[in-house]
């Protein structure tokens, strides 16, 4: 029995895969209507797209939570609804990839219209490989447009950060609760209730 290099026994690194759309232009008209195939969301910014991780696997349980939760709400009752990575105009230049978005049954409607509501409750899932100043960015992207309330949801660490404005933040952990007032005012769960397995 032959034995195996040192070389041989260790298994080939895999490569982590690369937007393949990342930079390229585009016009608003093919952007609102595409739908990448490479495992990406894109953003577009001015005619260019910009590459964006989607919701990993491994945190869809958060997401889970937070619609479940949402369906105890007056807005779900009223036929508003959470959705997961939708396209949302910041301003006439850009249009951003919440993780998740509130939009009411107006909105909803507007957007069969061809019309781009803006959401008035965004909620993002940090990764570790985001930065403090595109988080930053984007706050003030988000309220400038008229969005009333952000969640960043830190999953290494488990807190949420609750932004009234991008001045304005409450710091939540463990039972701490988290509320999208004044967006949807009864939308409210611990941090805990976000985390639960």
């Amino acid at each position: 029995m032959s034995m195996l290099t040192a070389t041989q026994a260790r298994p080939k690194k895999r490569l982590a895969p690369k937007p393949m759309h990342d930079g390229k232009r585009m016009t608003l008209e093919d952007f609102r209507n595409w739908s990448p195939e490479d495992g990406f969301k894109y953003e577009w910014n001015n005619g260019f797209l910009e590459a964006r991780d989607m919701i990993p696997l491994s945190e869809l349980y958060i997401v889970n939570n937070l619609l479940r939760a949402f369906q105890n709400t007056s807005a779900f009752k009223e036929g508003g609804m959470l959705f997961p990575e939708t396209v949302c105009p910041i301003s006439e230049g850009k249009y951003r990839v919440p993780d998740i978005s509130f939009l009411t049954k107006a909105q909803i409607n507007e957007g069969r219209e061809g019309k781009s509501p803006i959401a008035s409750l965004i909620i993002e899932l940090v990764s570790e490989n985001d930065t403090m100043n595109y988080y930053n960015r984007k706050l003030e992207e988000y309220f400038g447009a008229g969005v009333k309330c952000v969640w960043l949801i830190f999953p290494v660490g488990q807190k949420v950060w609750v932004f009234s404005s991008p001045k304005d933040v409450k710091i939540c952990t463990g039972d701490d609760v988290c509320s999208g007032v004044p967006a949807v005012p009864d939308f409210q769960l611990s941090v805990n209730q976000i985390f639960q397995s």
